[in-house]
């Protein structure tokens, strides 16, 4: 069996997925206010009841996008180790074959 990687894009793309995950984050963050600071437009129940729908599809929404950023980093950090263990691997294998 053939095992090839290249290390390098492997780390790239793991810098990348960090990068969209600090990217989804900030956008959550910077969106949090308009998101979850509705305000009824009267005081009749009407106005009180679909405010806070708007704050909790809001809050749903920050929620997901959290989660979302979340797997993001998970997987950069997988893909980071791959890389490294491969290099590793690779090193200790190239060693064991010069003895």
């Amino acid at each position: 069996m053939v095992f090839n990687i290249n290390t390098a894009t492997v780390a790239g793309s793991a810098a990348a997925e960090t990068g969209i995950s600090a990217e989804v984050g900030a956008a959550a963050a910077g969106a949090s206010a308009p998101l979850l600071m509705v305000m009824p437009m009267g005081a009749d129940l009407d106005s009180i009841t679909f405010a806070a729908a708007l704050n909790a599809a809001g809050a749903a929404y920050i929620a997901s996008a959290g989660e979302h950023a979340a797997s993001r980093g998970m997987f950069a950090g997988a893909q980071g180790l791959s890389a490294a263990t491969s290099a590793v691997t690779e090193v200790i294998r190239d060693a064991e074959l010069s003895i």
